[in-house]
């Protein structure tokens, strides 16, 4: 009877290998189709653009924006992305009808370099909202006398009466030459008699507390003309050192 089992044996051989190469087959399949598909899916996403980051110039992305909302989100992603035209965005921004949004626009500056901060700040200044200004004011101190130097002249050139006054009200917290100067260049070219009326007075003033004998001058030329000639004798905070 022992004979008899050997066809079996071999058949149940046969019928094992047969499914175990079927089996075979399907995973090799299986396999060939993901080695396939996976780098197409992995190339078409990384053909897919990122809606995160804004793409053309910042100003006009920003006047292209229809809502405050979408003009807060502009100012957000570009700062974010760090576009060189960002200053440009942030002084554009400063004409928005949404204080708020100005206000964002001069928070920004602290992500800029103190020259392009100080590019927004010439604008920010001079803005027609007196909480804009305050905080211009406030992050301008820190910086060095000739980079104020480039926003407070512009206060006093293009302000208004009030303005001029918090202009030079800021100056005299932190007195300096590069500020005297920056003044009596702007009494020279100044065009409108309050203007330089005004900043008249106001160099003046700062040449008292130097010491010495100042005389009195009757107009920008005159404050010019004495200070070519006693500039030396004033150090870098407007104290006399030749007495």
């Amino acid at each position: 009877m022992q004979p008899r089992r050997l066809p079996f044996l071999l058949l149940s051989i046969l019928v094992l290998a047969l499914l175990l190469a079927a089996a075979g087959w399907r995973l090799a399949s299986r396999v060939g189709r993901v080695s396939v598909t996976a780098p197409a899916a992995q190339a078409a996403k990384a053909k897919a653009p990122d809606n995160n980051i804004p793409v053309g110039d910042p100003v006009d992305v920003f006047r292209a924006a229809k809502t405050t909302e979408a003009r807060a989100e502009t100012l957000g992603r570009f700062m974010a992305l760090g576009h060189e035209r960002n200053p440009a965005m942030l002084t554009d921004a400063l004409r928005d009808p949404d204080v708020k949004l100005r206000l964002s626009a001069v928070e920004y500056t602290a992500s800029l370099t103190p020259l392009e901060a100080c590019e927004v700040y010439r604008a920010s200044c001079i803005n027609d909202q007196s909480d804009i200004r305050e905080m211009t004011w406030s992050l301008l101190a820190p910086h060095p006398e000739a980079n104020r130097a480039l926003v407070y002249g512009q206060g006093l050139a293009k302000g208004t009466p009030q303005i001029i006054e918090e202009t030079l009200s800021e100056m005299g917290r932190q007195p300096g030459r590069i500020l005297f100067e920056e003044m009596l260049n702007q009494t020279l070219k100044s065009t409108e008699p309050a203007r330089t009326q005004r900043l008249l007075r106001e160099l003046q003033q700062w040449l008292v507390p130097g010491g010495g004998e100042i005389p009195q001058f009757p107009t920008p030329n005159a404050v010019a003309g004495w200070w070519e000639r006693h500039r030396t004798n004033y150090d870098e905070y407007m104290l006399r050192v030749d007495l």
